[in-house]
């Protein structure tokens, strides 16, 4: 039998057991038959940690006449502490009224104890960084909206005060610049601490991004209060901090918005918090500023960033630059990104990060994605009639686009004006977008497989999908996201999570991606993690249309003598 079987007399003496009981054991069969207190008896138990009643214990309870069945204790064997499963039954006499010995029959189930234990550890870690910053430790913006929601919910209750206050460290960005992001990311720790000490317990302390931190502050019983407590913050992040050798002085402009006047959700105190802080950015820096309906000065602004997107719509002011990637095992460029650029005037350069959020509050983001998914497939055609190395080309599609009952026929509309292959389009969406309606991203991911399309999971790592309902999507890639990758290898929880993500992959037979690599050390750790494939400006930055062709040629020169990765520095990729 596979499992361990031993017999015990009324006696409390081992009569018989089984080759099994001594492999789980340790022990020889002289070691285990004839003797007292055998390593399944109570004093055994007792020993290992694991506390019974005698009245409890598996081998009492059978002489008592009572089967136990499926408990899980531990107990020491010459292997160390072992875990098992156990189940006793009494053997009766043969008029049947007395026991006259028990038979024990049990498991080894050690290792399958230690990996639950890891993991429940491991779950426990990827909650706290899919609710965490993962730089900072602080709460994150979801978590931060929930804190926010259930202290409205008390305060409608008990008519308390609540105040949300929007930290931004003014001319961070000169610090980074200057030192290095290496330097910033030691000073936002640093102010992180800070703020967090002086505030009070039951303060909740957010990063927002960036330089950007959120203060919750509950049960305020006045606005003196609040200016008190913005006192304390300015006061304890005008100390110097030494930060390499250089001794650093740091000031913020906060603004703030109070519940109920000024907003009885989350997401509009943060907003008008946000509208404070843009004013007393305004008014110099270094000051608090309370929100009143008079600053909405930045919302016309918004409004009229917004007008100039519709213009820029109608003009086609949009570019796309491309980003390539490479595939790890072969070191070749095996496909490219297509990263729109918004051109408002002649030699002005807009990045997306400065109207894609705007673009998708008006919905402008459905007619700029229209023309950046036809604009990629018609480049990569002409590149492959103009006898480039074919490779897919990856779009980005926005939340509102993947839900646009439109996208699987705009998908196929394209393919065939521009007369490509579906196999050398990529659409790469957001975990937020896949998991908005799961049903229905299901089968709209289903029919891109269908039709030959290939689907990436952006920015993998800062959702909330479900594994059980990640098995089920038709995806082909994972693209861990840049924060994670940009704390690597010195960071133990993004390499933590790093990790995971590549091994999760690859038991999904899915395909991982890097993004963000900007230095070798990255590079090769991806490498050491089984990642499939990177990209980043340490790669190559993102690249005009037209400078393609000669990085493309660039790129396969090393490669002609058959090796697999350059022994010198011939291109910007090459980490040999």
């Amino acid at each position: 039998m596979a499992e361990g079987v031993v017999i015990i007399g009324r006696d409390g003496r081992v009569i018989e057991c089984n080759q099994a009981a001594q492999i789980i054991l340790g022990r020889r069969a002289d070691e285990i038959v004839g003797r007292r207190g055998s390593v399944i008896s109570r004093k055994a138990i007792k020993e290992a940690g694991t506390r019974f009643p005698a009245s409890q214990c598996p081998v009492v309870m059978a002489m008592r006449g009572t089967p136990c069945s499926g408990l899980v204790m531990g107990i020491e064997s010459k292997h160390g502490r072992r875990w098992i499963s156990i189940n006793t039954r009494p053997i009766f006499d043969d008029i049947g009224k007395k026991v006259a010995a028990v038979v024990a029959s049990f498991n080894d189930i050690t290792e399958r104890k230690a990996a639950e234990a890891a993991l429940k550890s491991s779950q426990k870690r990827l909650y706290f960084l899919a609710t965490h910053d993962v730089l900072t430790s602080l709460p994150n913006r979801s978590l931060l909206e929930a804190r926010i929601d259930h202290a409205i919910a008390i305060a409608q209750r008990t008519g308390a005060q609540i105040a949300v206050l929007f930290v931004d460290l003014d001319r961070f960005k000169k610090i980074n610049d200057t030192l290095g992001h290496a330097a910033g990311d030691v000073l936002l720790k640093a102010v992180a601490a800070r703020l967090q000490d002086c505030g009070r317990e039951s303060d909740t302390v957010a990063r927002q991004g960036g330089d950007e931190f959120i203060v919750v502050m509950e049960n305020v019983p006045s606005t003196e209060e609040v200016k008190l407590a913005t006192d304390r913050m300015q006061s304890m992040l005008a100390k110097p901090l030494l930060i390499e050798g250089q001794e650093l002085y740091v000031t913020a402009s906060i603004g703030v918005s109070l519940f109920p006047q000024d907003g009885q959700q989350a997401a509009p105190l943060i907003r008008q918090a946000d509208v404070a802080m843009y004013r007393a950015k305004q008014l110099g820096r270094n000051r608090v500023e309370f929100y009143h309906p008079g600053l909405d000065t930045h919302l016309l602004e918004r409004l009229s960033l917004e007008n100039r997107l519709r213009r820029a719509v109608e003009q086609q002011e949009f570019v796309l630059h491309y980003q390539p990637k490479l595939h790890l095992h072969s070191g070749n460029i095996c496909g490219i990104e297509a990263l729109i650029r918004w051109v408002p005037e002649p030699g002005q350069l807009v990045l997306p990060d400065e109207f894609i959020a705007v673009a998708e509050e008006t919905g402008l983001i459905i007619p700029i994605g229209h023309w950046a998914l036809a604009e990629a497939c018609r480049q990569n055609r002409v590149w492959q009639r103009a006898g480039l190395r074919f490779m897919p080309v990856a779009v980005n599609l926005s939340a509102k686009q993947f839900a646009d009952d439109d996208l699987l026929e705009r998908v196929r509309s394209t393919l065939s004006t521009v007369d490509m292959d579906a196999q050398w389009l990529e659409l790469e969406i957001t975990e937020t977008a896949a998991m908005t309606d799961l049903w229905s991203s299901v089968n709209v991911l289903t029919t891109l497989r269908r039709i030959g399309v290939r689907v990436s999971l952006d920015d993998f790592g800062t959702g909330y999908s479900s594994l059980s309902y990640l098995r089920r999507f038709p995806i082909h890639s994972l693209k861990i996201d840049r924060s994670f990758v940009t704390n690597t290898p010195f960071d133990e929880d993004a390499v933590a999570v790093v990790g995971a993500i590549t091994a999760m992959a690859q038991s999904l037979r899915l395909n991982t991606i890097g993004e963000g690599v900007e230095n070798v050390h990255q590079l090769e750790l991806l490498q050491e993690l089984r990642c499939g494939e990177v990209q980043g400006n340490y790669v190559s930055k993102p690249l005009p249309a037209a400078d393609i062709p000669a990085f493309m040629e660039a790129a396969l020169r090393p490669f002609a003598a058959g090796h697999a990765f350059p022994q010198q520095k011939q291109t910007p990729f090459d980490f040999k």
